[in-house]
């Protein structure tokens, strides 16, 4: 028996300069496991950060086009609305006309305060302001997109 017997009856692990060289290996592998304990959480934590910005863009973005899509719709349509409150024979009444753009917009979900309507002549100009709640970029601190959008129509006398 050597004298190392004692400390493996104990069950202590070999230590370097033993006799037996599995006992190093395996002494040598505790010890940089240990080191090496956490190296990973770093490049990991950074990895979800960036997913969490990428699944923000993806969808927030998708959100702020489809808001930006429908505010468009809904500018236009006003416009067309507004400008379909013509008559032959009194032309264009800017306060029907506005009316009337400021009713369809309502309509389709826009708050009155975020529509203004202006008539000129022959021309109606809705603008429309549209918000969205975010998903992914509330955690950057953005809670609301906010997207802008314009419509014109335009009265054309056919002969």
């Amino acid at each position: 028996m050597s004298r190392r017997a004692p400390d493996a009856a104990r069950g202590v692990q070999g230590t370097e300069g033993s006799d037996d060289p599995r006992a190093d290996r395996a002494d040598r592998a505790d010890r940089a496991d240990r080191a090496d304990r956490g190296s990973v959480a770093i490049p990991m934590l950074l990895l979800l950060v960036v997913v969490l910005g990428g699944a923000g863009l993806v969808v927030d973005g998708g959100r702020a086009m489809a808001a930006r899509r429908h505010a468009a719709n809904v500018a236009e349509g006003a416009a067309r609305a507004g400008a379909s409150t013509v008559s032959p024979s009194t032309g264009l009444d800017p306060r029907r006309a506005a009316a009337a753009a400021l009713d369809h917009a309502t309509r389709a979900g826009i708050s009155s305060a975020d529509v203004r309507v202006a008539v000129s002549g022959d021309t109606v100009t809705v603008t429309v302001i549209e918000r969205r709640r975010t998903v992914f970029l509330v955690l950057g601190g953005l809670t609301t997109l906010t997207v802008h959008a314009t419509g014109s129509a335009v009265i054309t006398a056919s002969p």
